[in-house]
Parts: structure tokens; C-alpha cells; sequence
């Protein structure tokens, strides 16, 4: 049998065994690239495989590869979850190191235990880590040996990196597929039709359905909810649907926007370098004037900086209490800033906000653990939001 015909026995075994596996194969085409380096890879709907690699495989080393293929697509991993500018390499190492985690198979998967990295962290969380030791000179990290990889391995490192790349290049945000997938998984919750797939692997599968916070898109949300709180119905300009039988709309983009960072001791300087760098690409266009207060139990600068004098200015300034509010106070009463931001551990009481204007406030916590602590009660404020900075 050549092998495609070897790779339809396979499935055929999974329709009487493994029902979700079987469901989630049949969700995308089949076809042959013999222009790649990997035996299998997955994306745009697609599962594609390479015969000259698989033909020297036995049929269950095969079923194994394809296996986590499948896996990577009820994942999602190939559809959802991408940070903007992905590394490719990257996303399939940190995609081999989520599913190894807990699945043990004989496949060699690139980039799994290649560093030491604490089991049971999620995908974007290992995508992080592993960005930050690959992004980070050796001579930095040989404390750590976190970089250091021996002689006789260097040539392999070089080669999973090319295989890692290729694993992930189809990859690309699809929510149509996303939204199959999710389908799928809830017809297996309901009828409980998982097949062998362990315990595991079925809490990390269904908690797939619910997708780790992107700070970006909470940033882009709430720019485009400031920058739309400037919009003016005027008789001037024509509705673009009804003409001049209805008020069309103009747009002030003189908005302002306050970020209160808290430099107290907890906040590390790392944290802040980050957020600085964060904030900068995501409020570069449509606002006018960003100004940067900075407190701990009080305000410690008498009048706010521009932003980019803060960025070379603020410094963590002690390790005392924390106040949310002193920037709360001067945010509400200076209405001519239209949102604020806070960036902070999230450890402090919870401020009041006296205005009877409406405020936009957003929250970014400074890492996941301090986000799901605080999340709850930042919430219970009207018209506050939060986030967090995955580390």
C-alpha cells in the first residue's frame, strides 16, 4: 500500500475507536507536499504529508504522528491563540511542549525537553518562556544553562529549528474553523464519546474552548472605545446610507488619555519597561495627548509627564503601601482626559471614582496570577476593565 492508502486504514480503525479523533481528521483535506521536511503538518484546513518520509515508518508510528496532528487541531493551535508577528519556529515548539505535556508518545516532537520549563503551562505561557530564552544572548542565560546546548547536539537543534518552522507555516487565525472544532468537542462532552484519549488531555481540550485573554485585543478594544466616544452627529456631512434624511457622523480625535503606573516596590522594572513598550505601539495613532502619572501610596509627581519623558523617567520609588486613589481622584477631576489606564500588581484597595461623567478605565496586570485575583472586583466598577501581561 502506498501511503496515502495506509494512512486511510488508520482512520478507518479511529471511526470504530477513537470518535473525536476521527471527527476532527474528517474536518480537513488530505493531501501530499513532498517539499517539506516534516512527516505531517496541519493548517488552512489542510493535513498535509510528506510519503517519502512516512513510507519508511511502521503504520503505528505513523497513526502517532497524524495522531498529534489531530490533537494540534482540537487544540486549536493552528487557529486560534497566534500572537501578531508569530515566530514560527517558536509556536510549534511551544505547541510540541503543550501536548507532550500530556501525551506520551515515541514521536520525536521538536523542542521538547530541550529546556527546563515548568510542566502544565499553557500555550501562549510556553510560547512566552521559550521567546524569551531564544531572544536572549547566550552569554545572559549561561547562569541559568538555559542556552547552552552541547557540541554533539547543535546539529540537531539546527534541524528541529527548520522542521519546527515548517510544522507551524500554514498556521493562521480562522475562527470558522475554531468554531467547528469547539462543536465537535461539546458533542464528545455530551454523549462522552472520547475514545482513549486520557483524562488530561480532555480537560486541556476542552479548556481550549475557552481562549487565554489577548491583551492586544483588550488594548485595541479599548482605544477604539475612547477614540469612538469622540463621535459628533452633525447635519453637515450625509449619512452614508440614508443621505441627508439622517444625521451622519464626525469624529474629534483630540483624545486624551492618562496612564497611572504604580512604581512601588512590587512592580518590577522589567514589567515596566515592557508596558511602556506595549502601550507605545498601541496608542501611536488617534490620540493627541498621552500623559503618564506615576503613584504608590500618593501621587509622587506634581503634574503628569508626557509619555515619552516618562518612559526615560519613571522609576520604582519605594517599597511602601499602594493607593489606586490619588490617580483616581485627578483622573475625575480633569475631565479633558477621555480614558484612563492603570498599570499595577493590583494590590491596593479598591478606589471610588466620583464623577457623574462616564470614565473608561482599563486595568493591566502586571501577570496572570495577580490578574485572577483582582479580575473580580475590578469588574464590579462600571465601565472598568482588566487585563493582564502574560510574563
Amino acid at each position: 500500500m502506498d501511503a496515502k492508502e495506509r494512512i486511510k486504514k488508520i482512520t478507518e480503525f479511529w471511526f470504530l475507536t477513537e470518535p473525536l479523533i476521527f471527527a476532527a481528521y474528517c474536518t480537513h483535506e488530505l493531501s501530499q507536499n513532498e517539499n517539506m521536511q516534516v512527516p505531517f503538518r496541519t493548517g488552512k484546513k489542510r493535513i498535509e504529508f510528506n510519503p517519502a518520509i512516512i513510507d519508511g515508518y511502521p503504520n503505528k508510528l505513523i497513526a502517532e504522528y497524524l495522531k498529534i496532528e489531530v490533537f494540534r487541531i482540537l487544540l486549536k493551535h493552528p487557529y486560534q491563540r497566534l500572537p501578531t508577528f508569530p515566530n514560527r519556529k517558536v509556536l510549534a515548539y511551544a505547541s510540541n511542549i503543550t501536548i507532550a505535556d500530556c501525551y506520551k508518545t515515541e514521536c520525536k516532537l521538536a523542542g521538547v525537553n530541550r529546556w527546563p520549563l515548568k510542566e502544565g503551562l499553557c500555550f501562549e505561557e510556553y510560547y512566552n518562556k521559550i521567546f524569551a530564552i531564544l531572544s536572549t544572548p547566550p552569554e545572559e542565560n549561561a547562569d541559568s544553562g538555559e542556552s547552552i546546548i552541547p557540541p554533539e547536539n547543535k546539529n540537531q537543534t539546527s534541524l528541529d529549528a527548520e522542521e519546527a518552522e515548517q510544522l507551524s507555516a500554514l498556521w493562521e487565525e480562522d475562527e470558522e474553523v475554531s468554531c467547528t472544532i469547539n462543536n465537535l468537542i461539546e458533542i464528545a462532552e455530551s454523549s462522552n464519546t472520547w475514545g482513549n484519549i486520557s483524562g488530561n488531555l480532555q480537560e486541556l481540550i476542552k479548556a481550549s474552548k475557552t481562549i487565554a485573554m489577548d491583551y492586544r485585543k483588550m488594548l485595541s478594544a479599548f482605544r477604539t472605545s475612547i477614540l469612538s466616544s469622540k463621535r459628533r452627529l452633525t447635519r453637515m456631512r450625509p449619512n452614508r446610507r440614508f443621505g441627508f434624511a439622517f444625521m451622519g457622523s464626525r469624529y474629534d480625535l483630540a483624545t486624551n488619555l492618562l496612564v497611572a503606573v504604580d512604581v512601588s516596590g512590587s512592580v518590577s522594572s522589567r514589567s515596566l519597561m515592557n508596558f511602556f513598550s506595549i502601550i507605545n505601539r498601541f496608542f501611536k495613532y488617534g490620540i493627541e495627548k498621552l500623559d503618564v502619572i506615576q503613584f504608590d501610596h500618593e501621587l509622587k509627581t506634581k503634574y503628569p509627564l508626557p509619555f515619552k519623558k516618562a518612559k526615560s523617567e519613571v522609576k520604582i520609588v519605594g517599597r511602601g503601601g499602594t493607593s489606586f486613589q490619588p490617580a483616581a481622584d485627578y483622573y475625575c477631576s480633569h475631565p479633558e482626559y477621555d480614558g484612563l489606564i492603570y498599570f499595577t500588581d493590583g494590590w491596593a484597595a479598591v478606589p471610588e471614582f466620583n464623577t457623574k461623567r462616564i470614565i473608561d478605565v482599563l486595568w493591566i496586570i502586571t501577570n496572570k496570577g495577580d490578574y485572577e485575583r483582582h479580575k473580580d472586583w475590578i469588574k464590579k466598577i462600571a465601565h472598568n476593565r482588566a487585563t493582564y501581561i502574560p510574563e
